[in-house]
């Protein structure tokens, strides 16, 4: 589930003013939000949850994370490896997720694009890279549709399962400090990992 423009242009000014977090120990973020099913959404380390832009909608829940220092305005508390948002999107009914590999086929198609892009225009969204493994579709894409001013127009995004439910993470990083795919990878697979940790039986 896209977030809202707006939402995602007062984070990323949050992202951008991280360096002139302060030293107020006593200001935290939240590292973690429980959904009302009991499902935890936690984010790795060095990101934690703004609870301005994290919404319900659609029968989706969409919990946005940023910096910690950023969100909380403590130059003490940890930062993510890479400068951007994170988004985790949970469908709300425990469908489970389809096997990567169709889901794979489906996003390149057009229909597939359309569900991708922000505006629902498949013009707008160009597929750089896919992989699937694990049962987990880990796809980069170019997304011309209306970011932010400060946001880079491809994203990272993986897409897998927690107990039935249909998961998505994405990674968006800052027009002026592109991160690499070496990165993207990781901070998508740390989240992952702290998502699985978070909600293991």
């Amino acid at each position: 589930m896209p977030i809202s423009k707006r939402a995602f242009a007062a984070l990323f000014f949050v992202v951008l003013s991280a360096c002139d977090a302060g030293l107020n120990v006593t200001r935290k973020a939240p590292e973690a939000v429980a959904l009302p099913d009991g499902l935890v959404i936690a984010g790795a380390r060095g990101w934690c949850v703004d609870s301005a832009s994290t919404q319900t909608r659609n029968d989706a829940t969409t919990v946005v994370f940023g910096s910690c220092a950023a969100i909380a305005q403590n130059a003490l508390l940890p930062r993510p490896p890479v400068r951007g948002v994170v988004t985790v999107s949970v469908e709300e009914a425990a469908n489970g997720t389809p096997p990567a590999e169709m889901l794979e086929a489906f996003l390149i198609t057009d229909q597939g694009r359309s569900a991708l892009a922000r505006d629902g225009q498949a013009t707008s969204v160009d597929i750089l890279e896919t992989r699937a493994d694990d049962n987990t579709l880990i796809l980069h894409a170019v997304d011309r549709s209306g970011w932010p001013v400060n946001a880079a127009e491809d994203y990272w995004r993986a897409v897998f399962d927690i107990e039935g439910r249909f998961v998505t993470v994405s990674l968006v990083g800052l027009s002026r400090e592109p991160i690499g795919r070496a990165d993207s990878i990781a901070a998508l697979e740390a989240q992952i990992d702290r998502l699985r940790n978070a909600n293991a039986n």
